[in-house]
């Protein structure tokens, strides 16, 4: 049986633990540099023909685009590969608790990991772009540049020409932060359920993997590398936006009205849906295995 209190004092202990760890600050850092280096040349354009920039669109032009969340999603595992923590402590901690209490524990943490995470890049880009920027629920001057811009901003274009006329910035924003956090939770998860299966390495070597395989599903990308004919190229967005998880997590990679693509809802459905089979997985495998523990850790 899950006790709400005990599983959110195992969650607060491992958030404490966390912050005493130099990997957090240390995939801070990372973040923040990653959310420089994406913005760089947005903010430049709009510093050389002096136009505003609405606050949150740095964020979405950056991290609506796969490759942008798999660097950053790399940056999380820093993180990721902490939890969960399988030290003397946290054997002390799930003796107190039950091994419900306690998993539910690691759930609640990961999930705090992954909105703190996503709420911090989009607070790095606010921080950017804080000289040229406005507060208000409307496309910047600086959108309508970018869509006469040349190929150095073609992920920036590529949201243009699909939001602009559909949406407003809040709620693209909104939406971008949403499909960044269910994919960390989806790695977080399968990482949870492979190290109570098996252990912490195989845990952290399934995530990397799917971040590879996810890599190399990138459309533009495997048409290039299978040479395949232009024709392909429709049926390749097809079947890689169905298919990887990584593209579900790419807002521009969706059905704005007039393609076959998945629609925002079937993601979050698609997604949370194999999120909570991996989680209940995780649930039982830890009443039929267990967890193995081992030593101290010097951060406690």
């Amino acid at each position: 049986m899950v006790k709400i209190r005990q599983s959110f004092i195992c969650a607060a202990w491992n958030l404490k633990s966390l912050l005493k760890n130099p990997r957090t600050y240390l995939c801070m850092t990372m973040g923040f540099l990653l959310c420089f280096l994406l913005t760089d040349r947005t903010i430049e354009l709009s510093r050389k023909f002096v136009t505003d920039v609405q606050i949150f669109e740095p964020f979405v032009w950056c991290f609506a685009d796969s490759d942008s969340i798999l660097f950053a999603t790399l940056v999380l595992m820093l993180l990721l590969t902490e939890l969960p923590k399988n030290d003397a402590p946290a054997a002390y901690m799930m003796f107190r608790a039950n091994r419900t209490s306690w998993l539910m524990g690691q759930i609640l943490t990961a999930a705090a990991v992954s909105i703190c995470y996503t709420l911090f890049l989009l607070l790095s880009g606010v921080i950017l772009c804080a000289g040229t920027c406005y507060i208000g629920n409307y496309w910047s001057e600086t959108a309508t540049l970018l869509s006469f811009a040349p190929d150095n901003f073609e992920v920036a274009l590529k949201v243009i020409r699909k939001t602009v006329k559909l949406t407003t910035p809040y709620d693209c924003t909104l939406h971008v932060c949403l499909l960044m956090t269910s994919y960390t939770l989806f790695l977080s998860a399968l990482q949870l359920l492979l190290t109570v299966c098996k252990s912490k390495r195989t845990g952290v070597a399934a995530v990397l993997s799917i971040n590879v395989v996810a890599y190399l599903l990138t459309p533009d990308r495997f048409i290039t590398w299978l040479n395949l004919g232009e024709h392909m190229e429709y049926m390749a967005n097809l079947l890689s936006a169905w298919l990887s998880p990584l593209q579900h997590a790419t807002y521009i990679m969706h059905n704005f009205g007039y393609d076959y693509l998945p629609r925002l809802w079937m993601t979050y459905a698609i997604m949370g849906g194999f999120t909570v089979l991996i989680f209940a997985g995780a649930f039982a495998a830890l009443r039929i295995k267990g967890i193995d523990f081992s030593g101290g850790s010097e951060y406690e």
